[in-house]
Order: structure tokens, then C-alpha cells, then sequence
């Protein structure tokens, strides 16, 4: 059997644009291109009802590190997530150094 290697973790949320934008910032991932015609996304997905945004990806700029894909759930959280992304902002730094 062979392994994999490449795969992409997948949320569900209420708002997949804004949460992509959220962890490319966190992250330093990109969003996808622009779709032809259009200068930014914002002006992509004005042109579009809201409901026609499900869901929405973002990546690692190097490839290396999984893709992230945002999809629209019509239900809300109901209990405590399974999965999450722990951020090690403060990697080798210790007591207040680690706390700024």
C-alpha cells in the first residue's frame, strides 16, 4: 500500500472567505488567483449571491505545508471543534519574552 502524501484539511464554517483571509494571514498561505475579469475577490463575489460562495481554499505559497479548505455549512456550531490548527508563535522563547 502506498502512502499518501499530499492532503488538505477541510473546516466547516459559516463564513469561508473571511476565515481564509483570517489563517493566510496567519499562516502566510495565499489565496487562489483571481478569477479572470475581475480585479479582486471582494469585486468577484459582489458580483455573486451569497449563497453561491460554499466554499473557499487556501495554501502554502511554498507547497509544502497542507492546503486549507473552507466550505459554508448551513448549521451552526453546535459543540466543542474535533480538529484545530495550534499556532507556534512562540517557538524557543520562554516566561514574559514568550508571553509578548
Amino acid at each position: 500500500m502506498s502512502t499518501i502524501k499530499q492532503f488538505q484539511v477541510t473546516f466547516d464554517c459559516a463564513e469561508p472567505v473571511n476565515l481564509a483571509a483570517f489563517w493566510c494571514e496567519v499562516l502566510g498561505y495565499v489565496m487562489p488567483p483571481v478569477p479572470e475579469g475581475f480585479a479582486t475577490w471582494e469585486e468577484c463575489f459582489r458580483s455573486l449571491p451569497p449563497e453561491d460562495t460554499v466554499y473557499f481554499p487556501c495554501s502554502d505559497p511554498a507547497g509544502v505545508a497542507p492546503r486549507l479548505l473552507f466550505q459554508r455549512v448551513p448549521e451552526g456550531k453546535v459543540v466543542k471543534n474535533r480538529v484545530h490548527l495550534d499556532v507556534r508563535a512562540g517557538v524557543g522563547l520562554v516566561g514574559d519574552e514568550r508571553l509578548a
